[in-house]
């Protein structure tokens, strides 16, 4: 594997004169030993004052970039002086060695589990989907959107050929894929193929035209550095070759982008048009969700009449979210007893005895399958509830399925009580004033405040939140005394305590938790109302009633749904600012990995003394090298987890996808972080304060560490190719989950639903994008820094990304099957960071050319981030935006089409879940010779034995 760089602390720039205009002071670096003789002088054609004006250019350029303000009295390659140490060539064929052999040792055991465990490694293939998809409620909607699961699958899984599935996998189409893995999954595989072409293509002109010219450099360069612009000769013409090359790779970059953009707006609009992808309603297409509601129309009637008043007869149907963690707390209860209901069945069919069990004594739960009740724990028996809620008995030995099955119908007949009080609420709502008067009386006061305007009176504070229809304090006439206070500053202050009201009502709203939310769903009968719905401001307030196109409800995290869009923004500004200070100080666990993580530091605890001279030292070198890169990766393979986590529990976002995009977003960045502080061995902190002070210095600290450890990231890109590719393949934690559970329990004790997450656990079944997007990006930001200063890295980055469509498109038509579908949402945040790794590249190059004496070259590269940073805006007007909800025209064409669409609609689609849910009873096992509850209540028992 790639050893790490060893850090030492340095200044990042040290004072002193570094004249570039003299190339004679420029002093070799030392290659592999060898060293460069200075380069001859050659006899100057031009007048002195021609010379003076050259060398003015070039200080200025100097100036321009912060070279001569900081300068540096090292080469950059010469090893010494920075802060790592590259990896040479032998140290990378030696990790070439062993990370191949990892990589036989991964596919072959790969090829034998494949066999063992189908159920891991091709649920889609072994007919594991179908089973669990048979007791869906949209089983059917998901089979005709996503294909039918009883035909042939697309790779052939049980051939016994080594790789014979690679072939099927090749030969799979577009198509295929994509009615198999839905759009997300489609869009993640295309923007593999994207950075594919880019490093591929990349790797080949390379080949052809940067690696002859370096071989011909003649600066005496050698290693990984023979074949890179530090073996071309200070201030050479031939600088000008990866200037061009830079400049040809951009312009290829945003054709390929833009190419792959219009695809997906192809894609992203047959999505909203037809709902193609693995959707289970295409309702959610003739769908809006609608954030900031007012007080009067949280309701779904309220809510109902005023869209029915602005889009009379287009509205299909409207819900208002509602907060219920009482209702959700009883759900939970209702499946804990159905769960132990079906334990206690199964258990009486495998043994025939009927389970008994003392009331109140705890349960463990492992890996989603539960124990039988402990033989301790439980409270005192003097408490007046156990842990079913069911006042009863606690510490008393009850027959299980009695008890359990009168608990659950108790459970069911109180859900269902509560769920006709919340549902009637819900259509209830705040009806203190109908939504009609609302309507009347938010057109009287834009009147009002026009009027007021034309005639010079203060315009009236209006925070778009009516809480009060009292016409004649809206007529009366202020005192003389208050209108003298508003003139003399008075107004500033009451304006300033309607603004804190108004955001005390939002921390309340989410704090203490309001039963109607400010959030809702309206479903229209036609596509073209949708879109003019969702494209026209609904109120003259910006900040009220705020319409998008409704996510698919599989997608919707319910739990956080009634959330306050105003509150959860709040945290997410807050999460930004922790998470941004958290990677300017990222150096600390870095720098106190690397000062931990050494054999001095063991050999410092007592009894460890030995380790420093085990095999003649060799085991204390080992561990120096790859001890602080296990560390660092822990830590790193922790970042996506916490992210995940504060934005589904801090920051309250409402859909999965959204999670996912914001983990890609931070992911991403911190990964950039870590490539800084790993390459420089610096502080990013200490960075911005030299930026700050010399804002030219980015240039500079580019140029001067990135290109000084290309062999450390070809040895990145290689092991992550070799071993970190294979393990996706592998899947080991659920094959390891999959192991300890059939060791660990009996299959015939387990439920229906226990044995379906046996077999395919809905936590391994998901791709998870905040995850993979991000290490795809850090590779092409890795291929786009070294593509011209050291090309030799885009032939490993083109097999990288080879060998993961490879993979990852077996994983999608075997393994993965989307619990939602977003329509391709996180595709152009994935491109929006590559544009972000070009233009690193692009900086990187011209800090480089400066320092190589490339003035005239720095100033052709400096417009490239300029357009770069242009193309960014040009591609979310044309094709993002768009992307968002469909064209008026192409809703109109779609309506003439299919103008009962809105016959097969549902009004509880957009319904809360744990609103809609139904009676529960006990599911009984597929193999079971008993098909429901009353056969076991049917059976003759004699002292409590079944007789068969």
């Amino acid at each position: 594997m790639a050893s790490a760089p060893q850090h030492r602390g340095h200044r990042w720039l040290q004072q002193g004169q570094f004249d570039l205009n003299n190339q004679n002071s420029y002093e070799a670096a030392d290659f592999g030993g060898q060293s460069q003789q200075p380069q001859p002088q050659h006899q100057q054609s031009f007048s002195y004052a021609d010379n003076n004006q050259q060398q003015q250019f070039e200080q200025n350029v100097q100036n321009m970039f912060g070279v001569s303000s900081n300068p540096y009295d090292y080469d950059p390659f010469s090893g010494t002086a920075g802060g790592a140490n590259d990896v040479n060539t032998s140290s990378f064929l030696t990790a070439l060695e062993l990370n191949a052999v990892v990589f036989l040792v991964l596919i072959g055991s790969y090829e034998v589990f494949r066999r063992l465990f189908p159920n891991v490694y091709s649920p889609k293939s072994s007919g594991t989907r179908t089973r669990r998809r048979s007791d869906d409620s949209s089983g059917g909607d998901r089979l005709r959107a996503g294909g039918d699961c009883g035909a042939a699958p697309a790779v052939n899984m049980t051939t016994r050929l080594p790789l014979g599935w690679v072939s099927s996998v090749v030969r799979t189409s577009w198509s295929t894929v994509r009615s198999a893995g839905g759009l997300d999954s489609y869009m993640f595989l295309r923007y593999i193929r994207l950075c594919f072409r880019i490093t591929f293509t990349s790797a080949l002109w390379g080949i052809i035209i940067l690696w002859p010219v370096y071989a011909t450099g003649g600066g005496g360069a050698g290693g990984w550095y023979f074949l890179s612009m530090a073996n071309l000769t200070q201030g050479s013409q031939k600088l000008w070759i990866p200037t061009t090359f830079i400049w040809l790779q951009t312009l290829y970059v945003i054709f390929l982008m833009s190419d792959e953009y219009k695809h997906y707006l192809e894609c992203r609009v047959d999505f909203l048009a037809r709902g193609e992808g693995m959707v289970t309603n295409v309702q959610h297409m003739y769908s809006l969700i609608v954030e900031r509601i007012p007080h009067e129309l949280r309701g779904d009637r309220a809510l109902f009449d005023y869209f029915n008043r602005l889009f009379p007869g287009k509205v299909h149907s409207t819900a208002v979210v509602l907060n219920l963690p009482d209702l959700e707390r009883e759900s939970q209860r209702r499946k804990r007893v159905q769960r132990r209901l079906e334990k206690s069945l199964v258990y009486l069919e495998a043994t025939g005895r009927r389970p008994r069990h003392v009331v109140g004594r705890k349960r463990i739960r492992c890996c989603g399958i539960e124990s039988s009740p402990l033989f301790f724990g439980g409270k005192s028996s003097n408490s007046n509830s156990d842990e079913d809620g069911e006042v009863l008995r606690r510490g008393e030995k009850v027959d299980s399925i009695n008890y359990y099955t009168r608990e659950l119908s108790l459970m069911n007949e109180r859900m269902s009580r509560m769920q006709h009080d919340k549902i009637e609420l819900a259509q209830k709502g705040n009806d203190t004033v109908r939504a009609s008067q609302w309507i009347s009386h938010a057109i009287d006061r834009v009147s009002t405040v026009s009027n007021r305007a034309l005639s010079g009176n203060r315009q009236s504070q209006d925070d778009g939140l009516i809480t009060s229809f009292d016409e004649s304090r809206r007529n009366r006439r202020k005192p003389l005394a208050l209108i003298i206070l508003d003139r003399i500053g008075i107004d500033f202050i009451s304006g300033g305590l309607d603004y804190i009201q108004q955001n005390i009502d939002e921390v309340v709203d989410s704090v203490v938790g309001v039963t109607m939310s400010s959030t809702g769903f309206i479903s229209f009968k036609d596509l073209s109302t949708l879109a003019c719905a969702v494209k026209t401001p609904l109120f003259h307030k910006p900040d009220v009633l705020v319409v998008r196109m409704a996510p698919e409800p599989r997608d919707l995290i319910w739990e956080n749904a009634h959330v306050n869009q105003a509150w959860s923004r709040g945290r997410e500004f807050t999460a930004n600012t922790l998470l941004a200070v958290g990677a300017i100080l990222w150096s600390i666990p870095v720098a106190s990995i690397q000062a931990l993580a050494t054999v001095d530091t063991l050999a410092s605890v007592t009894g460890m003394d030995w380790i420093q001279t085990l095999h003649g030292g060799r085991v204390a070198s080992f561990v120096n090298g790859y001890l602080p890169v296990v560390l660092l990766l822990v830590i790193i393979m922790v970042l996506p987890h916490i992210f995940y986590a504060v934005a589904l529990y801090y920051e309250d976002r409402k859909t999965q996808s959204d999670v996912q995009r914001s983990v890609i977003g931070r992911y991403f960045y911190y990964q950039l972080a870590n490539i800084f502080i790993t390459v420089t061995a610096g502080s990013i902190l200490e960075s911005l304060n030299e930026i700050v002070e010399h804002p030219t210095n980015i240039l500079a600290i580019l140029g001067k560490t990135l290109p000084n450890v290309v062999g450390y990231f070809v040895a990145f890109v290689m092991t992550k190719m070799l071993c970190g590719l294979p393990i996706v393949l592998l899947r080991l934690p659920p094959l390891m989950r999959t192991v300890f559970k059939k060791v660990v329990f009996r299959e015939k004790y387990l439920t229906q639903s226990e044995l379906d997450e046996l077999q395919y656990p809905i936590k391994f079944r998901q791709l998870w994008y905040g995850w993979e997007y991000p290490n795809l990006l850090l590779v092409i930001t890795i291929c786009f820094v070294y593509s011209c200063i050291s090309p030799v890295i885009l032939p490993v980055g083109s097999a990288f990304f080879g060998l993961a469509w490879l993979i990852y498109k077996n994983q999608i038509l075997t393994v993965f099957d989307p619990g939602y579908e977003s329509g391709g949402l996180m595709f152009p945040m994935a491109c929006h960071r590559t544009l972000i790794g070009l233009i690193c590249g692009q900086l990187t190059l011209a800090g480089y050319s400066i320092i190589r004496g490339g003035f005239y070259q720095a100033l052709v590269i400096f417009p490239l981030p300029i357009i770069t940073i242009k193309m960014l805006g040009v591609f979310k007007t044309l094709y993002i935006d768009p992307g968002e909800c469909i064209s008026v025209e192409r809703a109109v064409e779609l309506d003439a089409h299919n103008p009962m669409a809105a016959s097969s609609f549902d009004a509880d689609v957009y319904r809360q879940p744990v609103l809609a849910e139904t009676i529960v009873e006990p599911q009984m096992r597929q193999d079971s010779a008993l098909s429901s509850l009353s056969d076991f209540n049917s059976l003759e028992l004699v002292d409590g034995t079944k007789i068969v």
